[in-house]
This record gives C-alpha cells, sequence and structure tokens, in this order.
C-alpha cells in the first residue's frame, strides 16, 4: 500500500423506512468506494425509521438498520432531531443481528478502519481527543467547505449520498460532493435480495400482530 494522504466519509440521512430506496443507492455508495483512494467511512445520520412505514412499525424499528448493516456500513445514528425511539427489547434484539455499531444521538463513539481511527460526535455530543473528531449537525444543509479544518456532516436529503474526502493526517476538508441515486442507476442484486428477505420478516411479525402491511 502507498503512502496514505485521504480518507473518505460517505454518508446518507432520511431512509425513513423506505428500503425500495436502498438496492440503488448500494450502487452508488460501490461506486464512490471504487474511486476512493484510501480508508472509506460509511454512515447513516438518522430518520432512518418513521412511524407510518409499515416495516418500521412491524419490526419496532429494526427493518432498515439490518439492510443498512448488510451494505457495509460502519455506522448507523439512532435518536435525533426525530426523536423516534427503538423500543428497549427491541434494540437489544437488533444489536444481537448485527455487525455494525449504533451510534446514539448526543453521545461520542469511535469507529475505525484500516487502522484510522476517528470519532463521531452527533448533535451535542462531546469532541474526543484522542482521535480526529466528525461532528455530525443535521440542522445544516451545506456541503463541508474545501480547505476547511475538521469536517461537520448536515442533513442529506432522502435517496442521496454525501461523498467528504479529507487530507491525512492534518483532517482537512478536500472535496465534497453530493451524489443522487436516480431511477436510472442500476439495482445491486444482493441488497435487492437482502430487502426483499428482511420485508417478507416484517410481514410475518405484521401478520403476528394481526396487522396487514
Amino acid at each position: 500500500m502507498g503512502e496514505l494522504n485521504t480518507v473518505t466519509v460517505l454518508y446518507t440521512a432520511h431512509i425513513a423506512g423506505n428500503l425500495a430506496l436502498l438496492p440503488r443507492l448500494a450502487t452508488l455508495i460501490q461506486q464512490a468506494r471504487s474511486t476512493a483512494q484510501g480508508p472509506v467511512f460509511l454512515l447513516d445520520l438518522g430518520d432512518t425509521c418513521a412511524p407510518d412505514a409499515w416495516v418500521c412499525r412491524a419490526t419496532q424499528g429494526r427493518a432498515p438498520f439490518l439492510v443498512l448493516d448488510s451494505m457495509g456500513y460502519d455506522g448507523a445514528v439512532i435518536g435525533g432531531p426525530e426523536r423516534i425511539p427503538i423500543p428497549p427489547p427491541s434494540l437489544k434484539q437488533l444489536l444481537g443481528q448485527m455487525i455494525m455499531p449504533v451510534i446514539v444521538w448526543n453521545r461520542t463513539s469511535t469507529i475505525t478502519r484500516r487502522g484510522i481511527s476517528l470519532s463521531v460526535a452527533p448533535g451535542a455530543a462531546p469532541q474526543a481527543d484522542s482521535a480526529p473528531t466528525i461532528r455530525i449537525d443535521r440542522s445544516a444543509n451545506t456541503l463541508p467547505a474545501t480547505g476547511s479544518p475538521g469536517v461537520t456532516l448536515g442533513d442529506v436529503p432522502q435517496g442521496h449520498l454525501t461523498r467528504v474526502d479529507l487530507d491525512w493526517p492534518s483532517w482537512t476538508v478536500q472535496a465534497a460532493q453530493a451524489l443522487t441515486a436516480e431511477q436510472d442507476t442500476p439495482v445491486d442484486p444482493t441488497i435487492a435480495a437482502v430487502v426483499e428477505l428482511v420485508e417478507s420478516e416484517a410481514r410475518y411479525y405484521a401478520h403476528e400482530q394481526g396487522g396487514t402491511p
């Protein structure tokens, strides 16, 4: 491996239980990964479930996170501005099913990829001293400015992916861009199969609860 001088952060938000978005979004993520020059960190910033999404009601908030885990996300925020909770028993079940860690709003978490550790500080979480920090501020809707020190991740529209390339080890922004999963974006067949499996399980839970999707 050559000298490391770039770290890439990819991030999404507002999936809101719409699992149909994810197979195309997975293709967009793989395309971005293929052009990255160093480690890639993939995050979801929240609003992952919504109370009006049947898969969220049927699985008590677990369904989208299971698909994100299969897509190779390095972390997903739970909590945040929407304040849609996952009941503690459901959260415990979810954590037992996933490799991906959850990032609790207002708490600092550390994630590591290829020997690089980053602290993720959503909302009012304190900044860590031991590793470079990614702040999450969903009230912001602008891309990180080129040349700015550090990085604050703002909001991302549903179906979009934001990419930020950072200089390592100075931790300044090289470039930032918003990418969109258009209707003609190819579907990732593996993630499409995962979505089908998760939705099938959700239908079973909905039936057990006496409801319909």
